[in-house]
C-alpha cells in the first residue's frame, strides 16, 4: 500500500488537478505501475497536458498517484503543477460522483447537477446548500439538493476511496440519501474531479 503525505499544513491538499510542466514538447511524462523509475510504464502524460487529477503523493512527495482511466499510476511530481481546487472555497465544480450495486452517478454542475441511476432516470436536482462542518478544515462536505419530487442530502469526504469495480483510486468518497416518491435509500460511491 502506498502512503499519503499529510504534514499539517497539507492536510487540505488532495484530491487536486495538475497540469505537466518542464516536458519537452517531443517527449512525455511517463505514468507508471509503482513510485520510482523502475516500474513498468503504464501509461503517459503529453507535454503540457491538463486537468490531471492526483489522488496523493509519496511520503516524499516525489511521486504522486494519478488517475488514469479506469486505473490509477504513478507520475515525478517534479514535472507536475498544481492548477486547483481551492478546498478553503467550498467543494469544487464540476465534480463527479458514482456507484454500484446499484449503477448510479451524480454530475454536480454549477447552478445543480443531475442524478441517474439503473432504477431511476436522469433527474435534475438544484442546489440547496453545500458547505463544511462550522469550525472544521475542508475535509468533509455536505449538500442539499431537490428535484421537486426527490430529495437527496450527501456526505462527500477527502478520502482514498475505491468504487470495487476498477482499480482506480479515487479522492473523494460519497453517501447520498435519496429520499423520494418510491421511498428511500442510501448510496454509497466515489467522487472525482474530472470525468
Amino acid at each position: 500500500m502506498w502512503g499519503i503525505a499529510a504534514p499539517a499544513q497539507d492536510i487540505h491538499e488532495y484530491p487536486a488537478l495538475y497540469r505537466v510542466t518542464g516536458v519537452a514538447a517531443r517527449d512525455v511524462l511517463n505514468i507508471r505501475s509503482g513510485p520510482g523509475v523502475e516500474h513498468q510504464i503504464i501509461g503517459a502524460l503529453a507535454p503540457r497536458q491538463a486537468g490531471i487529477e492526483v489522488v496523493g503523493t509519496t511520503q516524499d512527495r516525489r511521486w504522486g498517484r494519478v488517475v488514469l482511466g479506469e486505473t490509477s499510476g504513478w507520475s515525478s511530481m517534479r514535472f507536475l503543477t498544481r492548477t486547483g481546487p481551492d478546498w478553503n472555497a467550498g467543494l469544487p465544480m464540476p465534480l463527479y460522483c458514482a456507484g454500484t450495486e446499484p449503477f448510479w452517478h451524480y454530475d454536480r454542475m454549477v447552478g445543480g447537477g443531475t442524478f441517474d441511476s439503473v432504477t431511476a432516470g436522469p433527474d435534475p436536482f438544484a442546489e440547496v446548500w453545500s458547505g463544511a462542518p462550522s469550525g472544521r478544515g475542508p475535509q468533509t462536505f455536505g449538500l442539499v439538493l431537490d428535484s421537486g419530487t426527490s430529495t437527496m442530502t450527501a456526505v462527500i469526504e477527502r478520502e482514498i476511496c475505491s468504487d470495487g469495480m476498477s482499480d482506480r483510486d479515487f479522492g473523494l468518497s460519497a453517501h447520498f440519501l435519496r429520499r423520494g416518491p418510491q421511498g428511500s435509500e442510501l448510496l454509497q460511491g466515489c467522487c472525482s474531479l474530472t470525468r
